[in-house]
């Protein structure tokens, strides 16, 4: 076969069918990503790894057909009705497309990210496609490399093990009728139960409880107490993108956390609570959290766009220690944890009187998004940031498709180390002041870490 450059369809058929209303989530996403156009591409979800040994390209093209059939949310496309209602529509039959480059083992991780960028980088048809792309570095029969990527209104990134999982099972010869039966019968919900299950007098008092939540948030809002940015040359794009790698932020959090008998993740929210609310002057960091919800029944191994964000309030001022400001970002984030599962259309009603308060638009414009899902390890007993490494601070191009944000700050999981990125809307931030933020986060956990040692 010729795989230059060749796409094949990838089948799925005698699934199961149906038509709904969307999820939250799905509303959630489907209206962020209309706001983003042209850059929605922004959002889709990447997925990609190596094939160790290769594996014959039949087997692969039946794990995806698999996958296809297990999960409902990888068929359904979202629809806007007449009335402009959006809807889920689940196809039985149909098929997404697999996208083949040619390569060996040892080209095959370029070949393979060179084709995830491309993929990755063109928005969906929500209406009219599946929301899946797959791709295959290939070579004398056998694949080295595969690539998926996942629209937003199908996936996000605490989905992503999941997928992977029932991939993997489903290339050594599992049957997805089983696969998908056990996740039933374990009472894995699909997105059109995850409808159902919001509509229920349970899901609407999840729904008006985690509302309320908001609404106390919003009441003690505070805007930056912040000059304004000079402005830079007309015409210039207004976001700019930084990533700080650091090699020693695992270790420090593990034992900043093993010292508090608390979690990474709270450790490093504590600390960028602290960094931003020292920038923004005003004792307070409010933010939107982005939170899993997988915590919730049946959502424990379900895929479909699940996380939402929550609103996060953390009093800073007059905080002893960073002990104590850790202990109150815990408790906050428990808070915000369980209030991140919700009808976003019956929120913007409810935050309605707050549409100008600057506070409130300031702090609903601050995202953090923790994506780290791999499982800390102890921080070995002569660690030292020294040691493990200097961080490295690298740059995206500048670009205008930012939507409406002051800021986000994504943490990821790197090889051997951590990733903090930051986007920032010049207006309010210098590319100076990205990179003392982004060093100050990084800085307040080493030296906790060190106090620890």
């Amino acid at each position: 076969m010729n795989t230059e450059v060749t796409t094949l369809p990838v089948p799925c058929t005698g699934a199961r069918t149906g038509e709904g209303p969307v999820t939250w989530g799905q509303h959630a996403i489907w209206t962020a990503l209309q706001k983003l156009r042209p850059g929605d591409h922004a959002y889709n979800v990447p997925l990609d790894g190596p094939v160790p040994g290769g594996m014959p390209l039949e087997v692969v093209e039946r794990a995806f057909s698999g996958l296809l059939y297990v999960h409902d949310a990888l068929r359904t496309r979202v629809v806007a009705g007449p009335d402009g209602e959006l809807r889920q529509q689940l196809d039985g039959d149909g098929s997404a497309p697999l996208h083949l480059r040619p390569g060996g083992p040892a080209e095959a991780a370029g070949i393979g990210a060179a084709l995830r960028d491309e993929l990755w980088g063109r928005a969906f048809d929500y209406a009219g496609e599946w929301p899946v792309r797959f791709g295959a570095v290939v070579s004398e029969g056998l694949v080295h490399h595969v690539v998926m990527i996942f629209s937003h209104t199908a996936a996000d990134a605490w989905g992503l093990p999941r997928l992977q999982g029932d991939l993997q099972a489903l290339s050594l010869g599992a049957d997805p009728v089983e696969v998908r039966a056990e996740a039933e019968q374990a009472g894995v919900l699909q997105t059109l139960e995850q409808a159902a299950e919001q509509s229920s007098a349970r899901g609407r008092r999840l729904d008006a409880a985690a509302r309320r939540q908001w609404r106390t948030a919003a009441a003690g809002a505070r805007a930056p107490q912040v000059a304004a940015v000079p402005p830079g040359e007309p015409g210039a794009p207004r976001y700019r993108r930084a990533h700080l790698l650091s090699p020693a932020l695992p270790g420090a959090l593990a034992r900043v956390g093993e010292t508090h008998r608390t979690s990474t993740a709270s450790v490093l929210l504590a600390a960028t609570a602290e960094t931003m609310a020292g920038w923004a002057g005003t004792g307070r960091c409010g933010l939107q959290l982005m939170v899993n919800n997988r915590f919730h029944s049946g959502l424990g191994r379900a895929s479909g766009p699940l996380a939402m964000e929550g609103y996060l309030a953390v009093r800073t001022e007059d905080a002893a220690d960073f002990g104590e400001l850790l202990a109150r970002t815990r408790s906050a984030s428990l808070a915000t944890y369980r209030s991140a599962f919700y009808d976003k259309r019956a929120l913007e009603a409810d935050l309605a009187p707050y549409a100008v308060d600057p506070g409130v638009v300031f702090e609903r414009s601050c995202w953090y998004n923790d994506q780290r899902v791999a499982a800390p390890e102890p921080a070995p007993a002569d660690w030292s940031p020294e040691a493990a490494g200097p961080s490295t601070l690298s740059w995206e191009p500048a670009t205008d498709h930012g939507g409406t944000v002051s800021y986000v700050l994504h943490m990821a999981d790197k090889p051997a180390a951590i990733e903090i990125a930051m986007t920032a809307d010049t207006h309010l931030f210098t590319p100076a002041d990205i990179e003392r933020l982004l060093r100050t986060i990084e800085r307040t956990v080493l030296d906790q870490a060190r106090q620890q040692g």
